[in-house]
């Protein structure tokens, strides 16, 4: 089995509390980030899906953004996304447990948009 990457500014005892904690963060900086720049309202428009990757030292990155309605996505909305990411702090590599090896480790994360 292998050992996921841990968001070190969370409890480490728990993976799943980690990754609650993680989750709550970054949706909590791109809230604030989105509410900064005015973008935001009732009305969602396009879900942005974010391909992030924490590599072997820990070190989140963003690997690319896709939509499901393939429209043009706000560069407003995308360098904020940016912006927070950049800000977070390092992870715990992940690591494959037989081996101790640290690995790389990429997932999407859905960022809803509204007008």
């Amino acid at each position: 089995m292998d050992e996921p990457p841990i968001y070190l500014d969370c409890p480490k005892d728990d993976v799943n509390q980690n990754w609650s904690c993680f989750i709550k963060i970054i949706e909590t900086k791109l809230e604030n980030k989105f509410l900064s720049k005015h973008i935001s309202s009732s009305e969602l428009i396009d879900t942005l899906f974010v391909t992030l990757k924490v590599d072997t030292i820990g070190q989140l990155s963003i690997k690319g953004f896709t939509n499901n309605k393939k429209s043009t996505i706000s560069p407003k909305v995308l360098s904020s996304v940016e912006e927070v990411v950049a800000s977070l702090s390092k992870f715990q590599p992940a690591f494959k447990t037989n081996l101790e090896v640290p690995v790389e480790v990429h997932w999407m994360l859905p960022v809803a948009i509204y007008k």
